[in-house]
């Protein structure tokens, strides 16, 4: 059996190789509807699985979601890569919803966007798709190993790690110093104005808010869909805060800041400070 170290890098590289299909499968997407088609029809049935909780047909259409994915690729050799890698993941995958993936929305979410980011045929933002969902679902077996092994570990770290794989989820303090950070949440609000100079609000703004701003130069998703990405559900109010923190609205940062679509964002910035094991 593969120590922790090992399944990390496994999980990388399956990220990687997601997110090199899913750019070019958008690329594609134009000349491949019977693929499209076939992706949709297995997100309703992975959605449905997730709404019985039916671990078993979940897990069987989640597969045949992602070996497609693979395939509209269209690159030799790709999807022998990745079988070794997925293959290799599986032990981990077999332990349930009730262990990993307590909101099933938040799943079903994660797979519509990726599919939609194809359909759209925005390379860059499917790639950024495929690799946020890969690295989440790698995020939330680590969190919970290192809480079983480590459940007194750095509250802030274990925190603004969360946070960055959560952009999209609705959070608060109390929730996440409870059942994340293992501390109080007066605790935790300290630590965040001792460390970040900002409330554990302000903190969470500021990722959510950079992050909606390498999304629009990087991708051509529309700006409600970014807003919604980053855990907004009001644009109007998506447009306030990021004018407050930019000076600029987000149309503008667009038109500024485009990047040329051969370049993929850099990930860095958002995996900062998220290791957990």
């Amino acid at each position: 059996m593969m120590n922790t170290a090992e399944l990390r890098r496994l999980s990388e590289l399956r990220s990687l190789l997601e997110g090199f299909a899913a750019r070019h499968a958008a690329s594609h997407a134009a000349s491949s509807p019977e693929h499209l088609k076939r992706l949709r029809a297995l997100l309703k049935r992975l959605t449905q699985a997730l709404r019985v909780r039916d671990y078993a047909a979940f897990r069987e259409a989640d597969f045949e979601l992602h070996e497609t994915l693979i395939e509209m690729a269209q690159v030799s050799q790709l999807k022998a890569a990745w079988r070794l890698a997925w293959d290799g993941l599986l032990h981990f995958h077999g332990q349930g919803f009730e262990d990993y993936f307590p909101d099933a929305r938040v799943l079903a979410d994660e797979h519509e966007h990726l599919v939609e980011t194809i359909a759209l045929g925005d390379p860059a933002a499917a790639e950024d798709a495929a690799r946020s969902h890969v690295e989440a679902v790698w995020f939330r077996v680590a969190e919970k190993s290192s809480a079983a092994t480590e459940p007194r570990g750095d509250p802030l770290q274990r925190a603004t790690a969360h946070l960055a794989f959560r952009l999209h989820s609705p959070l608060k303090l109390t929730d996440v110093a409870r059942k994340v950070a293992f501390t109080s949440a007066g605790n935790l609000s300290r630590l965040f104005r001792q460390h970040h100079g900002l409330s554990f609000q302000g903190y969470l703004q500021k990722l959510r808010l950079e992050k909606a701003a390498e999304l629009l130069a990087t991708t051509h998703l529309p700006v409600a869909r970014i807003a919604k990405r980053v855990g907004y559900r009001d644009v109007s109010r998506f447009g306030q805060h990021f004018k407050r923190r930019f000076q600029t609205t987000p149309a503008e940062h667009r038109k500024t800041q485009r990047q040329p679509a051969h370049e993929p964002p850099d990930r860095r910035s958002y995996c900062a400070g998220a290791r957990v094991v």
